[in-house]
């Protein structure tokens, strides 16, 4: 199946807010890794039949997911999102 964005690819990307960047950018390929282990945990919670981290995966994708947004944002400081607390380094 094809899908047709008419925007063209032209080794660009979007980011959010609308600006472009080089797929070969390392924010793009930050983001993306950090995608993969969030896709990565995901199945670790499916394989988890106990429950037993569970709730220890679902916080960690929840922060993962922030740290993308923070990553696919050109100004991240203009985010609306909730910073990532300091004290998750630690946990």
């Amino acid at each position: 199946m094809k899908i047709y964005t008419r925007s063209g690819d032209e080794g660009s990307t979007g980011l959010i807010g609308g600006d472009r960047t080089g797929k070969d950018d390392p924010r793009v390929t930050a983001y993306g890794t950090v995608d993969e282990l969030n896709a990565v945990l995901g199945v670790a919670r499916t394989l988890d039949e106990a429950g037993r981290l569970d709730g220890a995966l679902r916080a960690v994708q929840r922060d993962l997911h922030l740290v993308a947004s923070m990553l696919a944002c050109p100004a991240p400081d203009e985010l609306t999102v909730a910073p990532l607390p300091a004290s998750a380094a630690a946990e």
